[in-house]
């Protein structure tokens, strides 16, 4: 009895280290991606508002979406590819639908607050 208390204990705490030593793996993966992503994300933004500030807003408008458009498109492939990457790289890990959906939660967030910004132009 004492024996089988023993083994369900160690089996418990395994299992436990292994729910938190992928939680973490899942975390610093996803930090890597961001620190990555947001050098994507300022190095478009900056080239994006560069080529804004050339227009008119009120005669050009459409010229600024179309080109808001182009950048926010661009976005999101190379943060799509740099996702791709990142779940090759980690698809030991065994929990890459997960990881997976955390990416795209986050690559939505980066379009998004490309949307919003170049709004404020």
């Amino acid at each position: 009895m004492i024996f089988i208390k023993i083994h369900f204990l160690i089996k418990r705490n395994f299992l436990l280290r292994s729910v938190f030593d992928s939680m973490n793996e899942s975390s610093q993966i996803l930090v890597d991606f961001n620190n990555r992503a947001k050098k994507i994300f300022v190095s478009l933004y900056e080239r994006f508002t560069a080529s804004a500030k050339r227009l008119d807003r009120k005669k050009d408008d459409n010229v600024f979406q179309q080109q808001q458009g182009m950048y926010l498109q661009t976005l999101k492939q190379q943060l799509q590819s740099l996702a791709l990457e990142i779940l090759n790289k980690n698809s030991a890990t065994g929990n890459n639908r997960e990881l997976n959906k955390k990416l795209t939660d986050e690559i939505n967030e980066y379009i998004k607050e490309f949307r919003q910004k170049s709004r404020s132009l």
